[in-house]
Parts: structure tokens; sequence; C-alpha cells
């Protein structure tokens, strides 16, 4: 009946008991920074750093290799991305795997640019996913750490802040589901933890602005459009909370500049690929304030659905679990400090964040008039809310211990328990994303050099049909099973179809087709040798996007497809591309990088102002 009321079975009571293990663990070591005359700061950051691998070891230790869900197509993905930079040398620039082709560094989700993705590169995609994993969950938790230092907490408060932010479901939800888009969450407190010291006017004030704009650029990153635009709206909230609202504003405002310049090497690129093609689709959510006690204290593993009427989507969209340990101490720390302003700045904010992720049906028709502006489920801006009821939670275990040792390791105990809580469905949690076996029998190997398939391969697990489209990317092919709404509808021929089938078709203009000869392919560029009969259409198969060129002149669209004309006789063509805004994009980094190194040149430190 409890495994019931839980939505466990027997095999995730067992993972849940070994989270609850590594809780202990953390009580323990907990008692052990207690007793530390010095350094205790240091040793809380080893220990979320350790405690990390540990309460989210099934990433590791599940059944089967592959990842459920959206991981089958970011395996796919990022393999390109390695491929094209470790076996063809060449940055990047177009993915011709994904859908008959589309953009990679223009894509709003490109994550070359990151400490993620070198995991990656040196790893391999499964191991370097699962390494990226835990150091954007311990970086997370880190960086709570130190925003909590930063707001006069106690070492113990701004542990418990970083382990509620960390081993909640939050994030934990969509790293299951394969949405490492949420990796980004990791900088998110530093970005706050630097925009504060800016705000109060620290010592070294102006560079703090610039670190906050180096931060946001590796949460864009990292992350992609749709988290930099919920991040940009907190950011807006900070403004409105905030007691000196001009100063907030200046902070803001000089860190996006900041930002910006860094960011253009793909924050141009990104702009110019979504003007080609628009998220014309709002994936809406509906009203969840009714709900939100299932979603901060419902203890749901991935894949629930039904926990409330007009659930439009998993779990993931919508699961923030902190549990009732963490959300009572977050009572008790805004109660019993509502005289101090940043506690009620914390309440409003989490109170907004709230508000806003429950709105998803009062905000579609906004969207639906602004099709340029990226959009999902708005109701993971909870996200937002978590940060500050983790932070007010720290502020409850202050009001918990004092200068008496016995309230000290109260307070230890009460971590230690939320601990137990939190780590305990963490681990359930992440025994359930890397659970597929690779596809039996094998897949045979694509026609050189790529060849096209709508096959997906689907293999049943717990009774859901997952897609195997990273298996048939291994073995050469590009995939139809991910389509995203931002590239170009696929155009190409693939395997299955009667024509048009190879890389290349010379097609005479009475019907007399020409031959070609493959000199050169790679993701960004293809070198054939054309012999035309008649005056001809040379068709490379692969999706049509602006900044394909064939002998550095615009290429045609025709059918989706990327084409040029030539004349009869024998031709060498050169069909590249080439990501539009990439170049203005990398003067406008490259300048705003000297700039800030010149700044630190000229003004090496600016005096703090009272």
């Amino acid at each position: 009946m409890v495994l019931q009321w839980l939505n466990i079975t027997e095999t995730t009571s067992v993972a849940m008991t070994q989270g609850a293990l590594v809780g202990v663990i953390f009580l323990f070591a907990l008692l052990l920074i207690w007793r530390l005359a010095k350094y205790k700061w240091v040793a809380a950051g080893v220990l979320l750093a350790l405690i990390t691998p540990l309460a989210t070891l099934g990433f590791w230790h599940s059944h089967g290799q592959l990842g459920i869900s959206d991981w089958d197509y970011y395996f796919s993905l990022h393999t390109g991305h390695r491929q094209t930079l470790l076996t063809y040398h060449q940055l990047p620039q177009w993915n011709p795997w994904i859908c008959g082709g589309t953009a990679a560094l223009a894509d709003p989700e490109f994550r070359f640019f990151t400490p993620t993705f070198l995991l990656q590169l040196v790893f391999g995609i499964p191991a370097g996913f699962r390494l990226a994993i835990w150091l954007a969950t311990a970086t997370g938790a880190i960086g709570m750490l130190m925003l909590g230092k930063r707001l006069k907490l106690s070492v113990y408060a701004a542990l418990l802040a970083g382990t509620a932010f960390a081993f909640g479901s939050v994030n934990l939800l969509e790293i299951v589901e394969g949405h490492p888009n949420i990796f980004a969450a990791m900088f998110i407190p530093w970005v706050l933890w630097s925009w504060l010291a800016a705000y109060r006017n620290a010592t070294n004030r102006k560079w703090w602005i610039i670190a906050t704009g180096a931060l946001l650029t590796l949460t864009f990153f990292q992350g992609g459009i749709y988290l930099l635009m919920y991040t940009a709206i907190a950011f807006a909230g900070l403004i409105v909370v905030s007691p000196r609202r001009r100063e907030a504003l200046l902070t803001t405002i000089y860190s996006g500049l900041w930002a910006l310049g860094f960011a253009a090497v793909k924050l141009i690129p990104v702009f110019l690929w979504l003007s080609q093609f628009q998220d014309q689709v709002y994936a809406s959510s509906p009203l969840t304030l009714p709900f939100l006690h299932k979603i901060l204290l419902g203890r749901y593993l991935h894949g629930v659905e039904g926990v409330f009427p007009g659930q439009e989507a998993g779990w993931h969209e919508y699961g923030a679990y902190i549990g009732p340990i963490v959300l009572i101490l977050a009572l008790i720390g805004l109660i019993r400090n509502y005289n101090k302003r940043i506690v009620v700045m914390l309440g409003v904010a989490a109170l907004l964040a709230i508000l806003i992720s429950s709105t998803g049906p009062l905000l579609k028709p906004l969207f639906d008039q602004a099709p340029f502006l990226p959009r999902s489920n708005i109701s993971r801006f909870i996200l937002f809310a978590v940060i500050p009821i983790s932070l007010l939670a720290g502020y409850g275990v202050d009001v918990i211990q004092s200068r008496k040792q016995w309230r000290t390791v109260l307070a230890i105990v009460v971590i230690g328990l939320a601990a137990v809580d939190l780590m305990s469905l963490s681990y359930a949690l992440s025994k359930q994303a890397f659970v597929l076996p690779h596809t039996v029998p094998a897949i045979p190997a694509a026609p050189s050099p790529i060849g096209y398939t709508t096959l997906d391969y689907k293999t049943r697990h717990n009774g859901v049909d997952y897609t195997r489209a990273y298996d048939a990317r291994l073995q050469g092919y590009g995939t139809m099973a991910y389509c995203s709404v931002l590239s170009p509808e696929p155009a190409v021929r693939t395997v299955h179809d009667e024509v048009d089938t190879e890389i290349i078709t010379v097609r005479g203009k009475s019907g007399q087709d020409g031959t070609f000869q493959l000199i050169e392919w790679t993701p960004n560029r293809v070198t054939v040798d054309i012999t035309a009969q008649e005056d001809s259409e040379v068709i490379l198969n692969t999706n049509y996007a602006k900044g394909w060129f064939v002998n550095e002149e615009a290429a045609i669209e025709r059918a989706g497809r990327v084409t040029t004309d030539v004349s009869a006789g024998e031709h060498r063509l050169v069909f590249r591309y080439k990501t539009p805004g990439l170049g203005t994009g990398v003067t406008i980094s490259l300048l705003s990088l000297v700039g800030a190194v010149a700044y630190r040149s000229l003004y090496p430190r600016s005096p703090s102002r009272k």
C-alpha cells in the first residue's frame, strides 16, 4: 500500500533505499564539517562535488547502455558534431544526419562551446553525457552554496540550499527525459552570485558586471535560446523585486550587453536561422496552480501521467520535488525573517515564478502572435521558484541553529533528513535514464558516404516504444526520427525511394541524365566532378537553407533541396555551407573579449561605492 502511494515498484524501492543511504553518508559528512575549525566552506564544496556521483549513481549503474526518449536524439545530434570535428577536422556548421540536414552551429541547442561537450569529445558520447550530468549537477550545487554565502547564510544553510536545488527533481526529471539543455541551470546560481556582487556595488563592480555577462553567455551556449528566455524573464523579476531598481536595471543592462557581445559568435547565427525557421507551435501547459502541492511535494518518478487533469505532457515538464522538510524550512525562514529585505525579495521572487509557471493557457495568444519568440512549456519556469525556495530554506536552518551546540547539531540532523528525502528520489530517478540495449540484430551499414532512412528501429521498455535512431546514426545513416520545429522540412530522398537516392543527381532538361564522381564529402562541403549530356540541374541530396553555395555562388532551392544549374560538359562543383552571420559574430565576440581584457589592463581595480 505504501509503495503504491509513493508510485514505485519494489525495484524502485531498493533504489530509493540506496539513495537514502547516500543521504545518511551526507549527514555524517556534515557532522565532520561541524568539527572542523577552519575551511568549512571549502569542505562544503568538496562534499557537494563528491556526493553528486553517489546520489546519482544510477546514471552509470542502470540495466542498459542507451537513453530513453530524447536521449536518442541528442546522442545522434552530438555524435554528428563530434565526428565533424574529429574525423573531418571542421567546425560543425551543417548537420547532414538529422532529418535530411539542418544547422549545426546555428542550431539554438548547439553545445559545442561548452565544458559538457568537451567531456563528450574526450570520452565519447555515452560516457561523456553521463559525466556531463555529474558536472552540471555538482556545479549547480556549488553555485547555490556560493550564492548562499553571498547572502550571509551559514555554511550549513547554504549546503541545504545547494542540496535542495541539485537533488530535487526539477532538473533531474528533465535529464532523465533526455533534455541536456537543462545543464544550463548549473550556471544560473553563479549568474545570480555574480549579479548580486555587481548590484551591491562591490569592489571591482565593473568586473563583476563583465563576469555576469560571461556567465550569461555560458548559460546560452549550454542551454540554447529557450532557457535563455526564461532567464531573461527571471532577470526582469529581479529588477521588480530589488529595492534599488535603477541600480538593478543598470546592472542587468550592462551585464546583458557584455553577454550579447561575448555570445555573438553563436547568437547572430541563431537569430538568422530562426528568421528562416520559426517555431510555429506553442507547447502550452495547463493552469498548474491548483496542483502546486503535487508539483513540489509529489514523489513521482519519470513517465508518470495523469497526476492532475489536463496534464498535456510528461511529468518532466511539471515536477519540481523539494520535499516537505525543505518547504517547511522555507516557511520558517520567511516567517521568522520577514523584516529582512532580502528574505522578502526571495519570497516575492518565488511567488512570481510560481505564478508565471502556472499561466500556460493565458500566454498562448501572446506566443501565437509572436512566432519569432522561441517557446516551450512555461511550466518549466518553476525552476526559478525552486532557487529562492531553497535559499529561504537556508534561512530556516539559520533560525534553528545558534551558538548553542545542541541547536547546531539539530540543524545538521534536519539537513541530513532533507538529504535522505531528496537523494532517495534522485537515486531512483537516475536509474531510469539509460536502460535500453543496442538494437538486435545490428543495423546494416548505410551506403557511402551517407544514406537516409525512415526506419526508427523501436525498442519496447516498460510498455513504451522508444526509437533507436542513434544505432542507425552509428551505421552512417541520416535519420528522420526527430525533426526539430526549428529546421527545414525533410526533402531528401531516402534509401527506401526508387529514384534520386544517391548523394548527387544530374538531371537533364530533356531527360538525359548525367554522371558524377564524388571527389570529397564532408558535412560542410561536397566536391564532385560532373559530366552533363545537356543543360542540367545538379541536386545535392540534402535539405536547403540559406548559406549553401556552389562554387561560391548562392545555391538554388528546388523542392526543398540544394540545387544548381550547369551547361552540357564537364564541371567540378564544390557545394559548401557557410553559416550566415558567423563572420560577423566572430568579429563581435573577439572585440568583446579584447575589450574585457583591455578594461582589466586599464582599470585593474575599481573602488567600492558606499
